[in-house]
């Protein structure tokens, strides 16, 4: 290839990449927060140990904060507010040594704190009434709610629970079977026995090997009320003079 088309494909590189929109340059979290969860951000500063009167400056989403000055350990954590607003949020730092025959050190790769939103699903099926004949193809659906949106890479999968006529149905397979890549469906099996259930899910935030805190995560619940009704049986006709 020539000098020539080699620096042509580089240009047409660059103008290839300032044409992708920003998401795609977006930082993989390091931690994801749910609910009040927090978490400390605690610099090793590379050959230098903070020192008596240092300033230690973090930088939150690219705005400098107030300098803190060094005198424990303690000085240089960043504590993550539990109140911290929902969204994508960096973290960098830097120190400057009191001695001012010592350089300051640049400021650090951002650490990336992602807040999700509290999480909120829904619980949906065809209908609220089936005859036991119908209740095979009955399918009742977990989803997020249509308000929720998540960040890329994390989900809602969801863990099932019935109750029938009030009281917990501890054998699932009695009633029906999850399933879906979330565990999102749940399918009653044919001929249940009558009465009126309540098919509860929980939605629990996934975020694949990355970190959640707190490692329970945020949990929603939602339900569906269904009632299974016995089908009369098929008629005999008696014939009489």
């Amino acid at each position: 290839m020539t000098k020539k088309s080699t620096k042509r494909n580089l240009r047409i590189f660059v103008f290839l990449m300032f044409l992708l929109p920003l998401g795609a340059f977006a930082q993989t979290p390091n931690v994801y927060l749910c609910g009040t969860g927090t978490v400390k951000l605690t610099p090793t500063f590379t050959d230098y140990t903070p020192a008596a009167n240092d300033k230690i400056i973090w930088s939150v989403d690219g705005t400098p904060q107030a300098p803190v000055i060094y005198a424990t350990a303690a000085d240089a954590i960043y504590n993550v507010p539990a109140t911290l607003a929902t969204g994508t949020h960096t973290y960098s730092v830097q120190v400057v040594p009191a001695d001012a025959n010592l350089c300051p050190s640049d400021a650090s790769d951002n650490t990336v704190v992602e807040k999700l939103p509290p999480p909120a699903i829904a619980v949906n099926a065809p209908g609220s009434v089936y005859c036991t004949d119908q209740t095979a193809t009955t399918v009742i659906t977990a989803s997020k709610d249509a308000g929720l949106t998540l960040p890329t890479g994390v989900s809602l999968v969801y863990t099932w629970s019935v109750t029938k006529g009030g009281v917990a149905v501890t054998d699932l397979t009695t009633v029906g079977a999850s399933s879906g890549t979330n565990n999102e469906l749940f399918t009653l099996k044919a001929g249940v026995t009558p009465e009126a259930y309540v098919f509860t899910a929980e939605g629990k935030y996934s975020v694949g090997s990355a970190t959640i805190v707190p490692s329970t995560s945020c949990t929603a619940t939602a339900f569906k009320a269904i009632t299974v009704t016995v089908k009369p049986g098929k008629a005999t006709i008696a014939v009489a003079p």
